[in-house]
């Protein structure tokens, strides 16, 4: 390209930068790095953006297989109670799971479900059986026990900080996935 010929902006291209190695293409899809699914990101996926240095290898978990193990958690409760559809007190209490998960967290969650609460109302004897099953389920427990839940993810956020982090972020976002899959089950009043 000659000095005075400047290369037309399209709104697809702002802010993209041809690199000096690249050869300008007259196909539009291949000009874009991002819309070439060929192509691979120069860029290893364990560099920190801000900072430029490599970081600890992170994997990523794509959604496909959050929702996966959002729906097999859905399943194995289903299984439990001996239903084929979630009731809509079961949908509710998916829904205020989630809810309290974003609000006050995992170790709140779970001292939700392990407190001998005297009152016995309707709304916790509808909530805590959903919520053991699924918390005890992200948690790898095969048979939830109340205190032992509450003992290892008590032992979790004391021991281990950023690692409760990060399993709180996890069970955030595989909450959203028990959401659909909720209402995907729910029963229906028509």
């Amino acid at each position: 390209m000659s000095k005075g010929n400047k290369p037309k902006k399209s709104a697809k291209g702002v802010g993209y930068k041809q690199q000096p190695s690249q050869k300008a293409s007259p196909n539009p899809a291949s000009a874009h790095p991002a819309s070439n699914s060929t192509q691979s990101s120069p860029a290893p996926a364990s560099t920190n953006p801000a900072t430029g240095l490599n970081s600890k290898p992170t994997i990523k978990v794509q959604p496909e297989q959050t929702s996966l193990l959002a729906h097999s958690h859905i399943q194995a409760y289903l299984r439990t109670r001996h239903q084929s559809k979630l009731t809509k007190n079961d949908v509710t209490a998916v829904l205020r799971l989630s809810q309290h998960l974003r609000v006050f967290g995992l170790l709140s969650a779970v001292g939700y479900v392990n407190q001998s609460n005297e009152q016995r109302g309707e709304v916790r004897e509808r909530t805590v059986p959903v919520w053991e099953s699924l918390l005890g389920q992200f948690m790898a427990q095969t048979n939830p026990n109340r205190a032992e839940l509450m003992r290892q993810v008590t032992q979790l956020a004391q021991n281990n900080s950023p690692e409760y982090i990060a399993q709180w972020r996890r069970v955030l976002t595989l909450s959203k996935h028990w959401n659909f899959w909720a209402r995907a089950y729910a029963e229906r009043g028509d």
